[in-house]
């Protein structure tokens, strides 16, 4: 998909979020609003967890397996990490600058 396309798909998920935030905070008050945007950071960093973890498991097989020699494998999951950190789904490590 082009740049044009996924961004366009991310404004159209950020208005449809912020919609329904507007939505829960017009029918449940401030209250609602803040309940939403609470459970949405904390799948947010859910995901990332999720994610994270997948990714150090992914490595210890690539290691226990003996790929980390094989270059396509390599540049596989590294493009994999790349696009996970683009797309804000994986946080970039201290380490990794």
């Amino acid at each position: 998909m082009s740049e044009e396309g996924e961004e366009k798909k991310e404004n159209i998920l950020d208005k449809l979020n912020t919609a329904f935030i507007d939505f829960v905070g017009g029918a449940f008050g401030e209250s609602g609003k803040e309940f939403i945007e609470e459970t949405s950071e904390k799948i947010k960093e859910f995901s990332s967890a999720s994610i994270k973890q997948f990714m150090e498991f992914s490595d210890t097989v690539i290691d226990n397996l003996k790929l980390s020699e094989n270059d396509q494998v390599m540049k596989m999951r590294d493009s994999v990490e790349d696009l996970l950190k683009q797309s804000g789904l994986l946080e970039e490590d201290e380490e990794d600058f």
